[in-house]
Formats: structure tokens, sequence, C-alpha cells
């Protein structure tokens, strides 16, 4: 009987805490479709709340302000994003064109799916008219995270330039990054522009930069470090 009461007082703490991260999905997923729908400045914690059909100061207290459900969104949905796209960054036979606009038109792809336009607008206006907020710290810390793994992309490839120096994974990250940061930037301002439209941009502005970069037996056939020849 004591064991049972035991295994009872342990299960109860993991049950609760299923049911608040159940919860606390719930709200993100409220208010994803709210700011999408009717625009983060038009949406009240009172709305999301009512979309949950739970109370607001309950989801003031999972989250603390809508800045919070927003940070929440865009902070967890980058980061499962990541995890589980990270073995569809490199295919066999693939020419590295191919492989860093495939991997570049994934990021734009899974971004979009974790907030739409609207979303991203709002988050790039507020980092810049609000550089001191937790918001803007997030957003910042997002696209570091990005670049990381950018970089761990390159990092993992047996690459040559054809300036004849050690590719630095690092600075070939950030330099793709801020090209195709550009052509995002473009896609969620232009509410009209489609992500099929977004990626013919985006090949325009990769293949060429590709080609000044890398010599062409890497373009070509790129490998993967100890991989064989």
């Amino acid at each position: 009987m004591n064991d049972v009461a035991i295994d009872d007082d342990q299960a109860e703490p993991g049950l609760r805490s299923r049911k608040k991260a159940k919860r606390r999905d719930e709200i993100i997923s409220a208010a994803k479709e709210l700011f999408a729908r009717q625009g983060i400045d038009a949406t009240t914690m009172a709305d999301i709340a009512a979309a949950c059909g739970i109370s607001a100061p309950t989801v003031f207290n999972y989250f603390g302000s809508k800045d919070g459900v927003l940070i929440a969104l865009i902070s967890e949905g980058t980061t499962e994003a990541r995890e589980n796209d990270r073995p569809l960054h490199w295919t066999e036979n693939t020419p590295l064109e191919t492989l860093i606009i495939n991997l570049f038109s994934l990021i734009s792809r899974r971004t979009l799916e974790i907030a739409g336009k609207r979303v991203w607008r709002y988050a790039e206006s507020a980092a810049i008219r609000h550089p001191q907020t937790e918001l803007a710290a997030q957003y910042a810390s997002v696209s570091k995270a990005l670049i990381d793994e950018v970089s761990e992309f390159f990092a993992e490839l047996d690459l040559k330039l054809r300036a004849q120096i050690a590719p630095q994974p690092k600075v070939l990250a950030q330099l793709f990054h801020d090209v195709w940061i550009q052509t995002f930037l473009s896609l969620i301002t232009n509410v009209d522009q489609t992500l099929e439209e977004h990626e013919v941009i985006l090949r325009e502005r990769i293949v060429p930069l590709v080609h000044l970069l890398f010599e062409d037996d890497s373009i070509a056939k790129p490998r993967r470090k100890g991989s064989a020849a």
C-alpha cells in the first residue's frame, strides 16, 4: 500500500507538468492564429484567453505579457525547426549551390510556418524601434542561432575556395545569411510575394556568389569531411 501511495505521489507532479505543457502549447497555438488573422497590435491577452477557453490572468501567469507569448512562439518554434531539419541539409550527389539554396529555402519555409508575415514584420520592426527589450534580444538570438546552424553546415563540408585560403565556416555562414536575410525581409514586407517567387530571387543571389567563392570541384561534387573521395 505504501509503495502504491508513493508511486501515485510521484506520478501526480508529472501529470501536472504535462497538463501545464499542453495548456502552454494551446495558448501559443491560439496566439499564432490570432496574430496572423488580426495582427499583434489588435490582439489582446483577453482575446488569446477566450480562444483557449481560459481566463486572461491564466495567460499572464504563463507568459507575463503579449510579448512573452510572441517570444515563446518565435524561440520555441525556431529551436524545434532547427533540430528537426538538421538531417535534411545534406543530400548525396547534389551540387553545392543546390545544397545552399535548399538550406535557405527550407529556412524560409519553416520560418513562415512558425509565424506568418505579419508576425515577422512586427518582430523586425519592434527589434529596431526598441532594441533594449527582451523581444529584441530574443529576435537577435534567433538570428545568431541560425548563423550557427549554417556555420555547422559549412564546417561539415570539405570545400576549397578560389582564393586558395582555408574556408572559415562562420564567415561563410554570415555571408550567405546576409544574402538570405535581405530576400526574406523582402518576402515578409511584400504581402503578395510567394515562397516560390522568393526562392527564385534567392537562387539568383546565391548561384553567382557560390561560383565566385568556391572552386569548380567543390561546387560540382561537394563532400562531407571524412567521406571517401
